[in-house]
């Protein structure tokens, strides 16, 4: 059986939208907010909502106005995409600007740092490796407290000009590390164990504060993250 044009359009549409979508999903859940920051960041729920939304109206809406013959047909159809391809750069523009860039140690703690939070003149002001703003996921760093500006930004992290190496920081990361058992205080031990089992090397933790859920930066023998897990550092 022959598909009219309506029905082809329709599913040429359908199947490019379905292609668009994927590709956003794995950047955005698999790069920019890997897992367990896209839950924390609570962009999961919104960025599937508006997917599903952009995925499926504009290939319905081009199937209702799609007429052989209608003078106007060709305008209708570049304006449905247009708008859809509107909406979608709209929501993606809002994700990409609160994206995590930076994952820093600082003191007893580690902190995510949105790419909106950053002033531009902490980022000139910057080593060369830290003045940039990165797209493939976020990146580890430390805090120098040896900094001659590190008690104007004592406790803040949202400065690159007085970041350094996460491995310059190995000696705090030791004295602050918190050991596995007190996950329990805040955490069912049988997810707990859980999630440890699926990390054997981890023998230390640290919290990450977001600015949603706090989750647990696992640690091995030699203060190197392990794993981000979804596990609580305090009573949320």
């Amino acid at each position: 059986m022959t598909l009219s044009k309506r029905i082809r359009y329709f599913l040429g549409h359908f199947s490019c939208s379905i292609g668009v979508g994927l590709t956003l999903l794995a950047l955005v859940f698999l790069v920019w907010y890997p897992a367990p920051l896209a839950k924390a960041e609570g962009v999961t729920h919104i960025f599937l909502m508006l997917l599903a939304i952009d995925v499926t109206l504009g290939p319905i809406l081009s199937l209702l106005v799609y007429k052989e013959g209608k003078k106007t047909l060709k305008m209708d159809l570049a304006i449905i995409i247009l708008i859809q391809l509107s909406a979608m750069l709209y929501g993606l523009y809002s994700i990409t600007q609160s994206r995590p860039v930076w994952i820093v140690q600082n003191g007893n703690i580690f902190q995510m740092v949105r790419a909106n939070a950053i002033l531009p003149e902490d980022q000139k002001d910057a080593k060369p490796e830290y003045q940039t703003k990165s797209w493939t996921g976020p990146q580890w760093v430390a805090v120098n407290q040896q900094h001659a500006q590190y008690q104007r930004y004592a406790e803040q992290t949202l400065v690159p000009n007085v970041y350094t190496a996460l491995s310059d920081a190995k000696q705090r990361i030791q004295r602050n590390a918190q050991q596995l058992d007190a996950l329990n205080t805040f955490n069912d031990s049988a997810q707990v164990q859980q999630v440890l089992k699926q990390y054997p090397n981890a023998t230390a933790w640290m919290p990450l504060r977001t600015t949603g859920l706090g989750l647990v930066v696992l640690l091995d023998q030699q203060q190197n993250v392990v794993a981000t897990v979804d596990l609580r550092p305090w009573q949320e």
